[in-house]
């Protein structure tokens, strides 16, 4: 008695309906840190009058920073672009 060949892996996966795409996981809202001191910043804060700005660095990418750790946040950037290593953020609060 001869047993029937079975398919493999990749021929049952060929076979196989495709599964829908499913969508990345999303917030409802932005999810912005200062880069100095880690405190959340809402999207309003960059409107006028502004509390929170964006800096960006010679890479062109762009880091979020209230505007009372401008200063701590610049150095963060320089020291970024200087060292062409990830910036040292803070760890973010709430």
């Amino acid at each position: 008695m001869n047993r029937k060949p079975k398919l493999t892996k990749r021929e049952k996966k060929a076979l196989a309906p495709p599964r829908p795409a499913q969508p990345p996981a999303q917030h409802n809202h932005q999810h912005i840190h200062c880069v100095a001191c880690g405190r959340h910043l809402d999207p309003n804060e960059f409107e006028a009058p502004a509390t929170a700005t964006t800096i960006t660095c010679d890479h062109g990418s762009q880091f979020p920073t209230c505007t009372k750790c401008l200063a701590k946040s610049t150095a963060l950037v320089k020291e970024h672009d200087a060292s062409n290593q990830p910036i040292r953020s803070a760890t973010a609060w709430h």
